[in-house]
This record gives C-alpha cells, structure tokens and sequence, in this order.
C-alpha cells in the first residue's frame, strides 16, 4: 500500500484516494489483532477536565470541525469519497473498529494520546465497535469479523423504514457496495476476493494477497467508506440527507446548508460508559451541533464568547489573543501533523545526485531558524517520521552522521561541499506552488542561507495547475517543495524511493526495504521495519524537513470527562470522546453570556 497523504495544493479530500495497492501475500499464524507496541505523542500540554461531579444529562454540545467552512461534500462517502465527508456522518454512521479510549488513552493505560489521526501506523490501538473482536486467518487468507449482538439501525420514517437489528448480511451489503459503487475501488478492490456474512452475525473477508493497512479501508474510517450502511438508505437515496439512517450514537435530524447539522441523542444506542463507578448509556449530551462557518475570524469570535463550546484545528498564532480574551478557555498545544519539505531531484540534477551534497545542503540549512520565522516554532526534527508515530527514531539515537545533519554549521557545510566536488559551490532551481506562502517564505530564506556556503538558489513559482504538472511529472528541475501528512509513516517512505508521482530518487536498497515491510504481517515487526526505513531515508537526505507547526485544541472548563483526545479514527472521529463527555450546562449557560 502507498499510503501517500500529500498535500501539494489539491483538496484535502483527494489524499486517501491514493493511498491503496496490494501486496505480496507472506504466510502468517491465525491470531487475535493485538499487539504490545507502544507510543508517546507529542503534547506539550493537555488539561483534562475531569471531576468527582455527579455528570449532568442532557445539554447541546456545539463543536466546530476540521471541515465545518463549508457543507458536506456529499452524505454519501461511498458515490463521493472524501475525507470531509467522514466528520459529517460519524455521529449517526459507524464503522466496525474504532480507536480504543479507554483501554490505551488517557482514561486507561495512556499509551497513546489519540492526538494522531490512526493510520495504519497505529493498530495497535484500535479497538472494537461495530466488530467486538476480529482474526487474521491463513486458510483463506483474510479476516473474520465478529458483529456486536443487538445493535439498532435507528430507522427513518422518511424512508419507511422501521428501527431493525443490525446484522452481519447488512455489514457484508454495506462492504461490498464500496467494491462496486466507489470510483476510488480499484484502488483497494484488487486485494479483496470477497466479503461475505458466514453467519448472523459474522463476517469473512478473503485477501487475493496480503494488504498490510487492511484496517483503514474495511474497519476505520479510511480510505473507503468503510461506514456501515443500510440497503434501504441506498435505496432511497444515500446522499439525501434526509434518507440518513445509522446506528450511532446520534441521529442526524435537521440541516440547513451553509448553517448547521444537528444531531439528536440515538436513545436506543449501545454504548455505555462507566463514571465514578455509575454506568451511563452514551452519549451523556442530548444535542450535537456542526455548524457552518466559512470566516475563520467568525469562528474565533464564536470560540471566545463560548457559542462555539470546541474548536481542534486553532491556528497556534491566536494563542496569546485567546488567552488574553478568554483566559477561561482551555489551550492543548499539539502536532498538526503536516510537514512541508524540499525535495531533491535525485535524478536529473548532477549535483543532486551526489549524497555527500544533499548532506551539506541539510547542514547549510537554519531549520530552527525556518520553523521560528515561517511555522510560529513546531518540531523542528520530524522528517521522515514524526514524534508520536511508533517508527520515530528519536535524535539521540541516531547514528553520529545522522545528528550532525540538524547542526547548522555554514564552516562545516562548506568544507561537506569542497569534499564533494563543489568547493566554489553551484547553481539550483526550486519548484513551489505560488498560492502557498510557506514556501514561498521557507524557500526565500533557503536563498540567503545557501549562499553563504556558495550556492545560487532560483525559485520557480508555479500556479497551481502548472506546479501539479510538474510535479506530478517530476519535470522541476533541481529541487520541489511539497507537503506531508506526517503522522503516517508510509506516506514520505513509499514516496522517496518509487521515481514517479514526483518522487525523484529510485533506491534499490529502500525499495526491498518498504517491499519486505509491505509483506510482514506481524505489526511489531512490521514497525521495526519501517523505523530502520525512516533512518536509511534520512541519512540519505533525499528530503530536507522543516519544522511540523502545532495547533490548538481549544475547548471550555464546563465540558467534563474530556482528556484532549482529538481522533479515534482515520481522520476526523470525535464520536468515542464526544459521547463520554458531559456538560456542566450551569456553567456553559454562565459562559456565553
């Protein structure tokens, strides 16, 4: 699988669309999905707000989400897939796994942060939902699912259908309706021979070939739509929104275009959750409000007046003003998880093709000074593989001629280059995408920082359909500036070593590396793997990284029983935490005053 999420200025919504292809099958043991591998995320703060209080019921919970500038590309993920899509219809649509909270989060052994989206980086954190267990088999290569007993579908009376228990004849519809209706199946579809129900409430899914990331499209939130849905909503019209119909922990019961979606308590859910030892049926509020607004500038003054109870996505630079407005307001500080890097056209560029001078050119380069000047700060070390994702390597375990890489040195550059051929330097050419300003401000930098160690830097500014051409097509010149997901290994390992899709290096040596992890099915070893891929990447310099800014999770002191966690699902799940949490409504009602 490549797994590549790249931004270079397509929509967000493209990126799973390339992120599938199948893989050699290897033999394995049959056994449960579990794995001891852990950890730590980057967070500089987290407040949770938890209390002894006895949780108040009920209560209108308004949360301001990644995608909430605008409406809902679609209300159905399959016929139009999208990540966006996905925030819309996780309060009411499930899938089978989910991030598990409570077992590795904060409220259990605190693993795992759940400030990372879960690529496949992090199996072993998922959990079960929809799915109360699941095993690998060899004799078919696949997986068996397990379905939770006595789940409701909510039914909908715009659509004559009554409330009806899910089964695992509905699951296997819902699955194999991604295999024929989606137009992104053919990126996933070739590694799956089939998904069938093999009992009431069981469901066999059979590999043509191993797919190591199998979680991601037929569990989570992922690259399909993976969301279970009924074969009545299809029949009806799956993208009306009207025609919803789910068993989640809400129900989608009002929307008004460039306003809101409202979602209603589901009373016959089947979650609970267990507070100061009371069981409670989820969720705790009564009402979930998403609403629409395209100014950021609006979205903030909603957040500090408090009509906007939580908002994941601040940008760090509001930092101060939020605290000097609303000094109440409670500020978690962590990874945006996007990186923006330069990468080296190792194979036109005869300069470029020389290792030592890709090295020097990492020495040359003030990466503090970048992330302070263009990135409000961040992590400036997070290339390949960021802090928090389990492959990371920390800088104090790499290899001596790794460190010296983020030791900015213009004396020790230049003597790298002299070495390498170049004592006088030489003359390069970096590809960006106009409409985006941190490369533009990253890359006007890189031109007085080089040339103290004699080495000319151009800038080639493209519009945004020319730079994907280019890109794409790998016919920059020198050098490109792109931008990485950061918090999924695959996406800058399977990209440096492939020389296609703007990948200009091909290493055969890194090639049998990512083939050799694609084909392991143990995900410990399988992450071993992949941390030995993030050290020979770096120290070949393909990529210079610049710093990963951070974010804000804003959110108010009157919502209870909250630890910060951002993402239980691929991209956008907020549902684990959501119907956990409670409102102190005394206090909300105080505050938006």
């Amino acid at each position: 699988m490549k797994s590549k999420k790249l931004w270079v200025g397509v929509a967000l919504s493209l990126l799973l669309m390339a992120s599938m292809v199948p893989v050699l099958a290897l033999t394995s043991c049959t056994s449960k999905s579990t794995s001891t591998t852990t950890t730590t995320a980057v967070v500089v703060t987290t407040t949770p707000t938890t209390t002894n209080a006895t949780p108040q019921l009920g209560g209108t919970l308004t949360y301001y989400g990644q995608y909430g500038n605008g409406d809902p590309p679609s209300w159905d993920c399959v016929t139009t897939p999208g990540i966006a899509n996905t925030m819309w219809e996780n309060p009411y649509q499930q899938t089978l796994l989910t991030g598990d909270i409570n077992k590795f989060g904060p409220r259990g052994n605190d693993d795992f942060s759940f400030q990372y989206a879960l690529a496949s980086e992090f199996g072993q954190y998922y959990g079960p939902n929809l799915a109360t267990s699941w095993t690998m088999t060899t004799n078919p290569l696949g997986v068996i699912y397990e379905i939770r007993p006595n789940v409701m579908w909510t039914g909908n009376s715009n659509i004559s259908m009554a409330p009806r228990a899910l089964t695992a004849a509905d699951v296997a519809y819902s699955l194999n309706r991604d295999l024929t209706d989606s137009p992104i199946k053919g990126l996933y579809g070739s590694y799956i021979q089939s998904i069938t129900a093999t009992g009431p409430l069981e469901v066999t899914i059979v590999w043509s070939s191993f797919y190591s990331q199998w979680e991601s499209p037929v569990g989570l939130d992922g690259g399909v739509q993976a969301f279970i849905i009924p074969q009545e909503e299809v029949a009806a019209g799956a993208n009306n929104w009207q025609n919803q119909v789910g068993t989640g922990p809400f129900i989608l019961t009002n929307f008004v275009s460039g306003s809101s979606a409202t979602y209603t308590k589901n009373s016959n859910y089947w979650g609970s959750t267990t507070i100061n030892g009371k069981q409670y049926q989820e969720p705790l509020i009564s009402t979930l409000v998403y609403p629409i607004i395209p100014d950021q500038s609006t979205v903030l003054a909603a957040l500090r007046t408090g009509k906007i109870d939580m908002w994941a996505q601040v940008p760090i630079t509001y930092a101060s003003s939020l605290a000097s407005s609303s000094p109440d307001l409670i500020q978690t500080k962590l990874s945006s998880c996007r990186q923006d890097d330069l990468h080296f056209n190792c194979i036109g560029n005869s300069a470029f093709n020389n290792e030592a001078v890709r090295r020097a050119m990492y020495v040359a380069t003030d990466l503090q000074t970048i992330a302070n000047d263009v990135y409000s700060g961040g992590i400036v070390y997070s290339w390949p593989i960021a802090p928090g994702v389990p492959e990371f390597t920390p800088e104090n375990q790499l290899p001596s001629q790794d460190q010296l890489l983020f030791n900015y040195n213009v004396a020790t550059a230049k003597q790298m280059l002299a070495a390498a051929g170049y004592p006088n330097g030489f003359t390069c050419e970096v590809t960006i995408n106009s409409s985006t300003t941190t490369y533009a401000d990253t890359t006007a930098m890189l031109v007085q920082e080089w040339a103290l160690v004699g080495v000319t830097l151009s800038i080639n500014q493209l519009p945004d359909a020319s730079y994907q051409s280019a890109y794409s097509g790998v016919t920059y010149a020198d050098s490109v500036m792109e931008t990485y997901s950061t918090d999924d290994a695959w996406a800058p390992l399977y990209s440096d070593a492939k020389g296609s899709e703007g990948c200009s290096t091909n290493d055969a040596t890194y090639n049998a590396m990512y083939a050799a992890a694609q084909a392991t099915q143990d995900t410990t070893s399988r992450v071993a793997q992949k941390k030995a891929m993030g050290v020979y990447i770096l120290d070949q310099a393909y990529q210079i990284g610049f710093a990963n800014p951070y974010i804000l999770n804003c959110y108010w002191p009157w919502i209870k029983n909250y630890y910060g966690e951002v993402s239980a699902g691929n991209y956008t799940d907020i549902m684990p935490m959501v119907t956990q949490l409670w409102i102190d409504q005394t206090a909300q009602s105080k505050g938006q005053q």
